[in-house]
């Protein structure tokens, strides 16, 4: 991954105010940086203008003169190649932040005047381009199963927990690093220490990708493997030979000397066409004749159904007939009465000779009738034995045709009982062909013995792969080489406690990378930071921890800013608001002595590790001592500070310190 070499540190922190020229604090890079002054002159607010431009989501200037005269706040900064401008816009009356930001890059720079400040990009645009220059790659923290927080990328934000030590943090027993209160904060902290210490690789992301596309491909050449092998092995080839002389596709007989026996044997079997499994299936007993015997019921019983129709069809003229001839034969007898009566014509009723209303049919009228209806009669009696023998012969054919059903049916049950394999024969037939194309699969399926060599060699290969990345990303390989990286800083921590002579000093002194504290080692078990006794030794666990992480940040090139911004360490010794000065004191003041003691560590890291750790101090104090006076850069008293007095306007100034 391409890394800048030296990260980033700061060159100028600029503050604007519209109509006058810009206020810039220089720093020098690779350098011990000191700004000592009073309270109240704005002192602490450097580290929260730092955190606004490198992307706070939040402003948290103080209100004031700094929230009524600063109109941008600005970075220059040097990644020991190229330089970086980056200006943040204050938020608008009411508002606590702001995406508006002006971005410049060069190989040098200078500090442009406020009309040139526009807005042209997003704060997190800028960010993106930043943790380039800081060296931060493509690296993703995927939490244990079960978790629920979500996957974590580090980026600049989460390396500002290493870089800034504000007044109320740098002597904190319970907590060592920026922001660590927070418990999300404090989450990510653990989450992406890992990676900013190098336990896990730069390229975790790329790693992790290539993981996931390997083990596709593994299990891709394994199940295509698995495939060959079910299909080839010995045991299935030989269980497909038993099925193919199951189903008579191979000789009872045949016993396979070897597997090219069987496969040769499995070959010859599926060559067998369909017409030749059509004539094993014809060719088997009584089959034939179970064919004809069923070919014929079926045409007899064509047959009934025709001659029972037709018997129902005659038998119903019949009854037609019969009912006519009765008709006929009542009307003729009614009609004959006729003789009874004289042929007199009269219209008076021959009961009682009274006058009737209407004309009554005469006499011979009545015998005309009677005629008609005696010469039907003779037809109907005519025609009636010819239809009686039609109906009797239609019902001696179906009687026949009922006795052909009977006797064939009684054929094919002892057909069927005589041999009880005509059944399995069909479903043979089905097996059989269900074998052959089992057989035909398999045979079309068989690799060679030089596609499985390189089956099992790329398997082989994509194992080796894999279980090298496994190991690269695994939790267990991560925890062994944090634990390592750890036992080196607890190295230089036990020696730097042992210097500024801090209680416990003597013993083993670490970093927790669990609970994110200095931890001492003592005969009785670990003695966390939180339950050591003062406010010195807390400030001292503080600097021995930030100090070796990043001598180790430096030395192995990790993708950290490359500066440390302490704010009033001194005030364990010298509290501000307490009027007791360091300088007043004898030089022999205990005090006074690990005050030096600190500062002298400080300055003697910077110089190991010149010009790749810039240390930026803001304090009340101001030793008169060469060395220290050397690093001073500013100092704010006697009206001096941060923002000029006139930008106020003569206006009320109330900056806190």
């Amino acid at each position: 991954m391409g890394r800048a070499a030296m990260s980033i540190q700061i060159l100028d922190i600029v503050i604007y105010s519209a109509g006058r020229d810009p206020r810039t604090i220089s720093l020098k890079p690779g350098k011990v940086n000191i700004i000592t002054g009073e309270s109240g002159t704005g002192k602490s607010s450097l580290i929260d203008i730092v955190d606004y431009c490198l992307g706070s989501s939040t402003c948290n200037i103080p209100h004031g003169i700094m929230a009524r005269t600063i109109d941008w706040y600005a970075l220059r900064m040097t990644d020991g190649s190229s330089e970086h401008f980056v200006a943040r816009r204050a938020p608008d009356r009411g508002k606590t932040t702001t995406t508006d930001a002006y971005y410049l890059t060069g190989s040098t720079l200078s500090i442009p005047p406020i009309d040139r400040l526009t807005v042209t990009t997003t704060i997190d645009a800028v960010m993106a381009r930043i943790e380039l220059a800081t060296g931060i790659g493509s690296n993703r923290h995927t939490p244990p199963e079960g978790a629920t927080r979500p996957e974590l990328s580090a980026s600049i934000r989460h390396t500002l927990a290493y870089v800034f030590q504000k007044q109320t943090e740098i002597s904190q027993p319970g907590f060592l690093f920026h922001g660590q209160s927070d418990h999300w904060v404090a989450q990510s902290i653990k989450d992406t220490f890992p990676y900013f210490i190098g336990a896990v690789e730069d390229d975790h992301v790329e790693l992790s990708a290539r993981l996931r596309a390997l083990r596709r491909d593994l299990r891709s050449k394994e199940t295509e493997l698995a495939r060959s092998l079910s299909l080839t092995g010995e045991a299935r080839v030989d269980g497909l030979v038993a099925e193919a002389k199951g189903v008579g596709l191979i000789p009872q007989e045949f016993v396979a000397e070897s597997f090219s026996d069987a496969v040769d044997a499995l070959r010859a079997a599926g060559q067998t066409t369909a017409e030749e499994q059509l004539e094993i299936v014809a060719s088997q007993v009584d089959q034939v004749e179970l064919v004809r015997l069923s070919s014929e019921r079926t045409g007899l019983r064509a047959r009934l159904h025709n001659v029972n129709d037709e018997l129902q069809a005659m038998t119903a003229l019949r009854k037609e007939e019969g009912g006519y001839a009765s008709e006929t034969g009542e009307q003729i007898a009614r009609l004959e009465s006729i003789d009874l009566l004289d042929d007199s014509e009269t219209n008076d009723c021959p009961v009682c000779s009274q006058r009737l209303p209407s004309t009554m049919p005469t006499v011979e009228e009545l015998r005309t009738e009677l005629g008609r209806a005696r010469d039907q009669l003779k037809n109907v009696l005519k025609h009636t034995p010819g239809l009686d023998t039609l109906i009797s012969e239609k019902a001696t054919e179906l009687d026949s045709l009922k006795g052909a059903l009977r006797n064939n049916w009684s054929t094919l049950e002892s057909l069927r009982a005589s041999d009880a394999r005509l059944q399995s024969m069909r479903d043979a037939a089905s097996r059989r062909a269900h074998v052959l194309g089992r057989i035909s699969l398999t045979l079309e399926s068989l690799p060679t013995t030089q596609d499985r060599e390189k089956f099992n060699n790329e398997i082989a290969a994509l194992r080796e792969q894999v279980e090298a990345i496994e190991s690269l990303l695994s939790d267990a390989n991560t925890q062994e080489r944090t634990s390592s990286i750890m036992n080196r800083l607890g190295d230089l921590m036990t020696r730097w406690a042992r210097h500024l002579e801090l209680e416990h000093s003597g013993i083993p002194f670490r970093l927790d990378p669990k609970k994110l504290l200095v931890v001492a080692d003592s005969d009785d078990g670990p003695i966390p930071m939180n339950r050591m006794g003062s406010g010195a030794t807390w400030l001292g666990c503080h600097l021995i921890a930030l100090l070796a992480l990043h001598d180790f940040f430096v030395r192995k090139n990790r993708p950290v800013p490359r500066f440390l911004f302490l704010d009033q360490p001194s005030q364990v010794y010298f509290p501000a608001d307490q009027g007791r000065n360091v300088n007043q004191v004898d030089v022999h003041d205990e005090d006074r002595i690990a005050i030096v003691r600190i500062f002298r560590l400080i300055q003697q890291v910077v110089q190991d590790l010149s010009p790749r750790l810039q240390v930026i101090i803001t304090e009340h104090a101001d030793i008169t001592e060469p060395w220290y006076q050397e690093a001073v850069i500013e100092r704010w008293r006697d009206g001096v500070a941060l923002v000029p007095a006139e930008w106020d306007d003569g206006r009320n100034v109330g900056t806190p310190s």
